[in-house]
């Protein structure tokens, strides 16, 4: 149902924009030359709609970028990490042959680690299909594939009923991806190890608490995170996967993290040149954020949700490379 109406919206806005741009460009005059403006500038639209939903919706691109750290242990230097979000599955058009393309990328990237930060799929987990969970299964990494649960994975855009419980939901998932190797980080800590040195890697759950404050622009404050890091040392070199960038400033805030990776935002969608409507809404909307105590990425995200297209910002594949800074 969710394809449909996106399927259906997408449609509209794409015969009803170029359309509504031709009558306020030619209506107010309705001389010869300026039908043939307004004809120019529909049409021109039009075309873009049409390149926005059919080329840029899967012209997958793969940002490398190296950030500095001082605290980066020295066996660590060097670290590649792929990190992708937001795949959104019930959103794809092609779903086996879009994510193939996807994973074969991340695959020929070489990397020590996958990570994702949530949102695998739109609803419920019977959109990720034995097909699907067979090419998760072909991603690989020589340190494993970690992620986290977003909005979308919990269960909480179906009704809470017998017939679908958001729970049951949300464990199902959990369990179709660990199946194929993936590990499901939900408020816990993994170690990755090089000879005496080891960096941690914290996943943060999509529990009740936070899914009040899904649709939120703002900054999160007031979650408690220390039972999270109980039990992580505050000196090693700790990587966070959290769907929401909202939290961001309460994690540097208890000097939990010192690179949290997130999604969510996807630039909305609409990214021309460094213009994005994400911009007016989100002080954190995509890319590098730094400040004394923390790092923050926020990769545009692979799929699509509300509507099937992506005007300018391209699906993004982030290949981070961990540069160790001297002191």
């Amino acid at each position: 149902m969710m394809k449909v109406s996106m399927i259906s919206l997408t449609a509209y806005l794409t015969l009803s924009i170029p359309r509504l741009l031709f009558y306020i460009f030619w209506l107010p005059t309705r001389k010869r030359y300026w039908l043939w403006i307004s004809t120019i500038i529909s049409s021109v639209v039009f075309v873009y709609f049409l390149y926005s939903i059919f080329v840029t919706r899967t012209n997958y691109q793969v940002k490398e970028v190296e950030i500095e750290f001082s605290n980066l242990p020295a066996e660590f230097k060097g670290y590649r990490l792929a990190f992708i979000s937001d795949i959104h599955t019930g959103s794809m058009i092609n779903p086996v042959d879009e994510l193939n393309e996807v994973i074969n990328i991340i695959n020929s990237a070489d990397v020590d680690v996958a990570l994702f930060g949530g949102d695998i799929i739109n609803i419920h987990h019977s959109e990720i299909s034995e097909s699907l969970l067979n090419e998760f299964s072909h991603l690989k990494a020589r340190d494993g594939v970690y992620m986290v649960l977003g909005n979308h994975d919990t269960g909480a855009y179906i009704k809470n009923s017998n017939r679908a419980k958001r729970d049951v939901n949300k464990d199902t998932l959990t369990s179709k991806m660990e199946s194929v190797g993936w590990v499901v980080l939900k408020d816990s800590t993994v170690y990755i190890n090089r000879n005496n040195s080891s960096i941690a890697i914290t996943g943060i759950d999509y529990n009740e608490e936070l899914l009040k404050y899904k649709h939120s622009v703002d900054a999160v404050n007031g979650v408690d995170f220390s039972s999270i890091y109980n039990n992580v040392q505050d000196s090693i070199f700790n990587i966070t996967l959290s769907h929401l960038p909202q939290l961001w400033n309460s994690i540097c805030n208890g000097g939990y993290s010192d690179l949290t990776l997130s999604g969510h935002v996807h630039a909305m969608q609409f990214k021309l040149a460094s213009f994005s409507p994400a911009r007016l809404m989100y002080k954190e909307w995509s890319g590098l954020y730094e400040s004394n105590s923390g790092k923050l990425y926020i990769n545009d995200g692979i799929g699509c949700v509300g509507y099937l297209a992506r005007f300018g910002a391209r699906p993004e594949i982030t290949v981070i490379k961990l540069v160790r800074k001297d002191k």
